[in-house]
């Protein structure tokens, strides 16, 4: 197996990734780090919550295109590789840990699903608008960003190692390196959503109607 390629993934995922638009964007116009504000996270939920629907869309927009762009990327780089499937799912799990753990905040950043769903946009365009569409859905029905996240994060491992084709939109086998790739990007991002799990669980969660009300005042 190659190694550059593989390194070459690593790197343009994880480096994307630290773009952190949650924390320049909070930096900019509120003037202090999102990190000591709301629930202390720097992703596009807690920019909603204290900058309000504006802010916290561009924040979520910028962090799905910073995930597409890794796995676009390598895309063009390695077009025609044999292993092109495996590394571009390592560009994008790298982008989501690139935020989730981002080297220049001390590695404390967001809980990475905006950048999850843009890995998944640059896989395969239907399948992450499918995704985008359902964290929506389950998040008004649910009030809870964090169930559809979950869900998300539980569901793509498990397709990559049933029905790859699906995933990625030509035909494709079971690659045990694929799916152990993207199941601990996944494993990482459910672990970073443990506080809205107890949070959920003990009724203290801060639901996505409640914040509507707080910015609409």
């Amino acid at each position: 197996m190659d190694i550059i390629p593989i390194l070459t993934s690593i790197i343009a995922g994880y480096f994307m990734g630290n773009l952190m638009a949650s924390y320049l964007i909070t930096k900019w116009v509120m003037g202090f780090d999102i990190r000591e504000h709301g629930t202390g996270n720097a992703g596009g939920s807690n920019s909603f919550m204290i900058m309000g629907w504006k802010n916290g869309l561009i924040v979520g927009v910028i962090d799905v295109l910073k995930s597409f762009l890794a796995v676009y990327i390598i895309k063009i780089l390695y077009s025609g590789h044999p292993d092109l499937s495996m590394l571009i799912v390592i560009s994008g799990s790298m982008a989501v840990i690139g935020h989730i753990f981002p080297f220049f905040m001390n590695f404390r950043g967001g809980k990475g699903m905006a950048c999850f769903m843009g890995m998944c946009l640059g896989i395969n365009a239907p399948i992450g608008l499918y995704c985008i569409l359902f964290v929506i859905v389950t998040t008004i029905i649910t009030d809870y960003v964090a169930v559809g996240s979950i869900i998300a994060y539980i569901v793509l491992p498990i397709l990559l190692a049933i029905m790859p084709e699906i995933i990625f939109g030509y035909p494709e086998t079971y690659n045990l390196y694929t799916v152990t790739i993207a199941l601990i990007a996944s494993m990482v991002g459910i672990w970073k959503h443990r506080g809205n799990i107890k949070n959920i669980l003990n009724r203290q969660e801060t639901g996505l109607r409640e914040v509507l009300k707080k910015h609409s005042n």
